[in-house]
């Protein structure tokens, strides 16, 4: 990026880039309506009490080392109302404006020099056209809105806030924004105006986004289909001699390549070993025959997720002790998700998932005694370490409550979770004969509650023992 510097290709450069670009899309490209975010802020707003306004801010732009920024990615809460992604902008939501503007955008101004490096701004000129809004203001212009307001010493002088005794905030996780806005607020208090209470919006806003509509699950769909594609391709990479990044590449590239901006999160591609490790994500180890590689990855589509895991041997053969454990791993999958229907409590998937694995361990020798004590003692957890299910959405851990404040979390038709039971014995692992070492199994995917049951979104890549053991070797 600028300042600019001559960059020289090298032809067999040129020849890697040519090969990793898809000659035509296989998922046609779809986009989110702009109607979707109308229908999450009509919704929002009818949750918003009388009396009240929400103000909410644009993810702030990250550095990744010294002058160089991280891509931007916008709030998942701000983008779920506004569909916006530029940062410094704040939302306004006013569900009692007697102006009949009840959603304003703050944006940032045009700026001709700083377009010809990040591309057009949307500006405050573009806040209705292109986004919905009612009115659209400089972001400069929101602190001096906010002063224009009702006063007992002063009377009426106008403002955003005249009125207004509750405040739903969301800082999106810009620190520096919020504690200037705060301490505009206490000065405001210190004259006998403005609010007297400011509440956090994404109470609301997190419960709003545990159950998906019909344009949020179409981009969820799309997400699992080019990461199950993807997932497909990767095992197939996958040999011994080859590295893990190698797999992530035919991955990652195939996402990028079909409409995906970003992965949803790190690409873990975790051979041997590393297997084990539940967060691996360096992906620079050489594969050797005899390994499995755990390959947890997933593209982010419009803003949407998707989280998928497979295991595989590297070299197109489940050993004995890797089939035992994947078997375990896959009936224990198979028993979670059969229990995925509406009115089902969450944490019956969890307890499903854990009757079957503590079986499998004892089949294969690494647990013994009464099955049902077992469970209850939880014996089985130093074998699977993690939980099995979390909502997936616009993060791939979506933030919403998983229990009511009396029981664990009813499902309901359109939620989206996954169900990823894992069984993982590190090297010298206490008790456990060396055969087992080193063999880390996690199978993963996102799951569509219905109506009548549940819909597997990524089941599309290979899980079965021979249809693994088929992928990795055609090569």
């Amino acid at each position: 990026m600028p300042v600019l510097k001559k960059l020289v290709l090298s032809a067999a450069w040129l020849a890697v880039c040519a090969a990793s670009v898809s000659p035509a899309l296989d998922h046609p490209v779809i986009t989110a309506p702009r109607e979707m975010f109308r229908a999450h802020r009509d919704k929002f707003l009818a949750k918003l009490p009388p009396g009240s306004v929400a103000i909410l801010h644009s993810a702030p732009v990250r550095m990744m080392s010294n002058d160089t920024e991280y891509p931007y990615r916008q709030d998942s809460d701000f983008y779920y109302l506004t569909g916006l992604d530029e940062p410094d902008a704040i939302a306004l939501l006013r569900p009692g404006a007697g102006d009949g503007k009840r959603y304003i955008l703050f944006l940032r101004a045009r700026d001709a020099r700083r377009e010809i490096y990040e591309g057009q701004r949307t500006g405050p000129e573009g806040a209705v056209a292109e986004y919905g809004a009612d009115a659209g203001f400089p972001t400069s212009d929101f602190q001096g809105s906010l002063l224009r307001m009702e006063s007992p010493r002063q009377g009426p002088v106008g403002g955003h806030l005249a009125g207004v005794d509750r405040i739903f905030l969301h800082d999106g996780g810009d620190v520096a924004w919020v504690e200037k806005f705060r301490a505009s607020l206490d000065g405001m208090r210190a004259r006998e105006v403005g609010p007297s209470t400011v509440v956090d919006a994404r109470e609301i806003l997190h419960e709003m986004r545990l159950v998906k509509d019909a344009d949020e699950v179409a981009l969820l769909r799309r997400a699992a289909e080019i990461s199950a594609k993807a997932h497909t391709l990767a095992m197939a990479a996958a040999a011994p001699g080859r590295y893990e990044f190698e797999v992530q590449q035919a991955l990652d590239s195939y996402c990028l390549s079909n409409g995906a901006r970003r992965m949803a999160y790190p690409s873990i591609a975790a051979s041997g070993p590393n297997s084990v490790f539940l967060h691996w994500s360096k992906n620079d180890r050489q594969m050797k025959d005899g390994d499995v590689l755990l390959n947890d990855s997933g593209a982010e589509y419009g803003a949407y997720a998707t989280d998928i895991t497979r295991t595989y041997p590297v070299n197109g053969r489940f050993s004995t002790e890797q089939r035992a454990v994947y078997e375990g791993v896959l009936a224990a999958q198979k028993a979670a998700i059969a229990r995925v229907r509406p009115g089902v409590a969450h944490d019956e998937i969890e307890k499903t998932s854990a009757r079957a694995q503590t079986e499998a361990l004892v089949r294969m020798g690494l647990l013994s005694g009464d099955l049902e004590k077992l469970i209850a003692d939880r014996a089985y957890f130093p074998f699977t370490r993690h939980g099995v299910s979390h909502w997936v959405g616009m993060d791939v851990h979506d933030p919403s409550r998983y229990r009511t404040p009396s029981a664990s979390r009813a499902l309901e038709a359109g939620m989206v979770l996954t169900v990823e039971p894992g069984i993982y014995i590190p090297a010298n692992m206490a008790g456990v004969d060396p055969k087992w070492w080193n063999i880390g199994v996690r199978i993963e995917d996102t799951i569509l509650v219905t109506p009548g049951g549940s819909e597997c979104l990524s089941c599309a890549a290979p899980k079965e023992i021979a249809d693994v053991e088929r992928a990795v070797r055609k090569k």
